[in-house]
């Protein structure tokens, strides 16, 4: 038993004596600026060596170095090394005194899994590299405490600093600038109150960047503050990136600044604002993979990036931004805030601005208002831009306005505004081949007034959120062409297509249809109080069956309005009946068309060569021919007003189609 106790006492011995002897050892580096000392150490240090501008550390187990201080300066260079081959080790460093400044250089083997550096008064990177096969942790948080068997669980998400401001009342961080480079073969992690990260390199197989503080900050020069959003955060500032960036801000903001690039994902997960490049003085931000950013600070800011992957942008606090962006696949914008204050001239809106080009499907949720479309403050007017979407674009505001000012095309539009208006400033014209409007109020464009221009009207409306039932002094949503599926609202519509249009489906109370000189043709299942077909339309096609709006258009002969009841039947006069002339009709459930007129005295000619015709569903009856029986099941059109004539005839006339629907094309003829 006494020899056992011997034995073990010797052991207790060794161990302090090995302690002892690393005690306040001065590494002799950077001495002017506080030097490399090293208090004590545990657990599986082995010994240091030094030279010239160098000091390495061996290690042959997990250890725990306690620095009074820790500075390199440039030419210098600090390594640790494991020299027992067991490989997997943890090194945790703790700096008790000052801020750290690194102008030199850091390595570790490959025999080190993972290196900790932590100094609660802060880390400064300037013109530094540091190169690690394994993960890095950088933090802010005193673990002097800490022993080495706590290595194995630690989790610093949820961190408490010690010190949150120094001496000068500047906030505590890590910061990394002047071309600094960082080449981590494993995990790169920075937890501390405040991030900075400028003009440097970082390359990892992952980055996590933790602002965590466990309390609430105080403000910069010790006066009580809550307003986290005021708050420094995560800072990157022309820095390029090789890995996956994780970004967790419980508290301060998050900003990419003056572009930069990130070989790899983005991932932020904010209390604090996020400004993705807001400041860039026109340099692009580019991230290769996916963005994904969920805030709940005021402002979510995306400017001038290109997006190779991905991009999804979320915040229950204010504004969702985009403007100049590129984004290779889909993009998904959403505000889900629900206003509590009643105040919402700043709460909710997603604004998609600039010249701004989405490959795939770009989907648009917001609490309150949509705005394609910018403002320019310094100007105080609407800002030109360009939105382009390869795929649908699908944008849905719950209690707010969706307004479009700037030129937008996709392949299919989707816009619906639960509680307001859809609107425009009646310049932007949308694109695609299908579009689907539905509004609790006007859908139509907004004009000036006398004592204020478009651009005040449009942001008076969006900001005050002036729900508008209707318009008396209407602008049209102008549209390129193609099928409108929806227009679904209980007052009016006001839409100008500038080639085709069909309408295929409406719930609606008044629309107003115009197509300059093109086809219109309303089809299926529509549904309204009146619709109205615009006068620079000379080509119109109407399905009878089930019709229970009432047409209003204008006669193309003599440009007199027409209006035809729901469910009354669809007739057009050729002539008023004088002079021997017939009065044509189209009866419902017959297949009686039009017939030309005879004309007066008709002379005789002799066997006529019969004129060929495309239309085979059409018989061409000459003026002269006057057929003792009209064949009920055979459609005939006039010479004089035919709708398809091989000749060099003005194609003119109206028929009604053997669908049952009703075509109108161009004016006829009068007959004195």
């Amino acid at each position: 038993m006494r020899k056992f106790e011997r034995k073990l006492l010797a052991a207790v011995l060794s161990s302090l004596f090995a302690l002892m002897q690393v005690s306040a050892m001065d590494t002799g580096l950077g001495v002017g600026n506080g030097g490399a000392v090293i208090n004590n150490a545990q657990g599986g240090f082995a010994g240091m060596t030094t030279g010239d501008g160098f000091a390495d550390l061996n290690f042959n187990g997990n250890a725990h170095v306690n620095w009074d201080s820790l500075n390199i300066n440039k030419g210098e260079s600090l390594n640790f090394n494991d020299v027992g081959g067991k490989g997997g080790l943890t090194i945790l460093n703790t700096v008790n005194n000052g801020m750290s400044n690194i102008y030199g250089q850091i390595n570790a083997n490959s025999g080190i899994a993972k290196l900790i550096i932590s100094n609660p008064n802060g880390v400064l990177f300037d013109g530094a590299k540091f190169t690690t096969a394994g993960d890095l942790m950088l933090t802010t948080k005193d673990l002097s405490n800490m022993t080495v068997q706590d290595l194995a669980n630690l989790d610093l998400t949820n961190a408490k600093f010690n010190n949150i401001y120094n001496n000068d009342g500047t906030i505590v961080g890590i910061r990394i600038e002047n071309g600094s480079t960082f080449e981590v073969g494993g995990e790169y992690s920075i937890v501390a109150p405040a991030i900075n990260a400028i003009k440097s390199t970082l390359n990892a197989g992952s980055i996590k960047l933790v602002t965590s503080n466990g309390q609430d900050y105080l403000a910069l020069g010790g006066t009580p503050s809550t307003d986290k959003e005021q708050l420094p955060g995560v800072r990157m500032e022309a820095v390029n990136i090789d890995g996956d960036v994780y970004i967790t801000a419980p508290s301060g903001r998050v900003t990419f600044a003056n572009g930069g690039k990130i070989d790899g994902n983005l991932n932020v997960d904010a209390k604090g604002s996020v400004a993705l490049n807001y400041n860039n003085n026109g340099e692009k931000f580019v991230v290769t993979k996916d963005v994904n950013t969920n805030t709940s600070g005021q402002i979510s800011f995306l400017r001038n990036a290109e997006v190779q992957g991905n991009l999804n942008m979320s915040s229950s606090g204010g504004f969702v931004d985009i403007g100049d962006v590129t984004v290779g696949g889909d993009a998904k914008l959403t505000t889900t805030g629900i206003n509590t204050s009643g105040n919402k001239n700043f709460n909710h809106f997603v604004h998609v601005i600039g010249d701004t080009n989405v490959g795939g499907d770009l989907t648009v949720e917001s609490s309150q208002n949509i705005h394609i479309g910018g403002y320019d403050y310094d100007a105080k007017q609407l800002a030109d831009g360009k939105l382009t979407v390869g795929g649908d674009l699908y944008a849905h505001a719950t209690d707010g306005h969706i307004t479009t000012t700037i030129d937008t095309s996709a392949n299919k539009i989707t816009m619906k505004s639960d509680n307001y208006n859809i609107l425009t400033d009646g310049k932007a014209t949308l694109s695609a081949n299908e579009y689907d409007f539905s509004a609790n109020g006007y859908i139509g464009g907004l004009k000036g007034t006398e004592n204020h221009t478009v651009d005040e009207v449009i942001v008076s409306v969006m900001e005050n959120y002036k729900h508008i039932n209707n318009s008396t002094d209407p602008a049209n949503i102008n549209i390129a062409g193609g099928t409108i599926t929806g227009i679904n609202t209980p007052t009016s519509a006001y839409i100008a297509s500038n080639g085709d249009v069909t309408l295929t489906g409406a719930d609606a109370g008044n629309i107003y249809l115009t197509s300059k000189g093109n086809d219109v043709n309303i089809t299926g299942n529509v549904h309204a109080d009146t619709i109205t077909v615009g006068k620079e339309t000379d080509k119109l096609k109407v399905d009878y069956p089930s019709r229970d709006y009432t047409l209003t258009y204008t006669n193309i002969r003599d440009n007199a309005p027409v209006t035809i009841n729901g469910n009354e039947e669809i007739t057009y006069n050729l002539t008023n009946g004088e002079n021997g002339y017939n009065r044509g009709q189209q009866i419902k459930g017959e297949n009686t068309y039009l017939v030309g007129p005879d004309g007066p005295n008709p002379e005789p000619t002799p066997d006529p060569e019969p004129i060929p015709d495309d239309n085979e569903n059409i018989k061409v009856l000459r003026s002269y021919e006057r057929p003792m029986k009209v064949d009920a099941a055979q459609p005939y059109t006039p010479v004089a007003y035919a709708a398809d004539l091989d000749d060099d005839k003005i194609d003119n006339g109206i028929r009604k189609n053997v669908d049952g629907s009703v075509t109108v094309v161009r004016a006829f003829p009068m007959v004195n």
